[in-house]
């Protein structure tokens, strides 16, 4: 995960107002990790740790579908 926020930190400092798109509609991506790329989304700042300046950042996440378990079928005495 830290190497996916170095990368969008480079990024970001290339090119002020840059609108970062993030693609992870096909990974596997677990709930923590998840809910800090939205955080950061709704926030536009990277973690402190990854950049201790937060500069601001636009991140747009477009995150993978969430497979259901499937419904399980009540059991019927006979």
């Amino acid at each position: 995960m830290n190497a996916l926020y170095v990368v969008v930190k480079r990024a970001n400092s290339l090119r002020k107002g840059l609108d970062l798109k993030l693609d992870i509609t096909h990974a596997r991506v677990d709930e923590e990790a998840l809910e800090m790329l939205h955080t950061a989304s709704e926030t536009h700042h990277l973690p402190a740790r990854i950049d201790p300046q937060q500069a601001p950042c636009t991140i747009s996440v477009l995150a993978p579908r969430r497979e259901h378990a499937p419904a399980r079928r009540a059991l019927i005495a006979a």
